[in-house]
């Protein structure tokens, strides 16, 4: 009996911790940062333990697909996530993205600009 209630209470600890990776979706707009909008679309991430990974799949403004992988950390509201294997060819891009400041003209959300090599975006999140 012993062994059958400690194989249920693991069981039920290895799901639990499973369970605590939580699945989103954000919606995400690229902007080139002179303000031409770029793409959106969604990430789709999974965030434990202050990791995120996932991938993003959007539109650009032409038409085409843009897909790459994203990896990264948030830490006391700060969202730190390189973009990697993007399908436009950008490389080296990292995004810092935090809370929009009060009286802007985004109110929820992140924002935040991602330097890639040769240029930059100004990427919004919203949830």
């Amino acid at each position: 009996m012993h062994k059958l209630t400690l194989a249920t209470v693991a069981a039920l600890l290895s799901l639990g911790a499973s369970a605590m990776a939580e699945t989103q979706n954000w919606n995400i707009t690229e902007e080139n940062s002179v303000g031409i909008k770029n793409a959106q679309g969604k990430w789709t991430v999974n965030v434990e333990a202050g990791k995120i990974s996932g991938k993003a799949e959007l539109e650009g403004t032409n038409g085409s697909p843009v897909t790459y992988k994203v990896e990264g950390t948030v830490k006391d509201g700060v969202y730190t996530v390189t973009m990697s294997d993007r399908s436009d060819g950008k490389k080296g891009c990292v995004w810092t993205g935090h809370t929009p400041a009060a009286g802007g003209q985004q109110s929820h959300g992140l924002i935040g600009e991602a330097p890639c090599e040769g240029s930059k975006l100004i990427i919004r999140a919203g949830f």
